[in-house]
């Protein structure tokens, strides 16, 4: 009985190597998640890629900073959720929501600003 005892534990230490050698193996050869991977069929919330129209400054430097420029009441301090990734699909039908739900946002080239989305209530 002694002489199964140790052959067992050193299968169980081979075995529990091998598994460690193999997750290993797996996660450095794991690609990391990135924006690209952002299915750009949903909506997703890409408030953060936006900047007020009623700040000159911000909407002026909003093309070179690849950020979007938002004509509305609420600015950027309400949830803005658009369809696309930012990247290799621009983004489309954008939201805000707003008191009531979500306002469908039209983008529309405004003189002085540029390309903006527009809240129309």
């Amino acid at each position: 009985m002694f002489g199964n005892t140790l052959f067992t534990k050193a299968r169980f230490s081979k075995a529990v190597a091998a598994a460690a050698i193999g997750a290993g193996a797996c996660l450095a050869l794991a690609a990391p998640a990135s924006a690209d991977d952002v299915d750009p069929a949903k909506f997703g919330d890409y408030t953060h890629t936006f900047v007020s129209g009623t700040d000159p400054a911000a909407a002026a430097s909003a093309a070179a900073e690849g950020k979007n420029v938002i004509v509305s009441p609420y600015g950027t301090s309400h949830t803005i959720a658009c369809k696309g990734n930012g990247t290799t699909v621009p983004l489309y039908e954008c939201l805000q929501e707003d008191d009531l739900g979500w306002i469908t946002l039209q983008k529309i080239d405004l003189p002085a600003i540029g390309p903006a989305w527009v809240y129309f209530p």
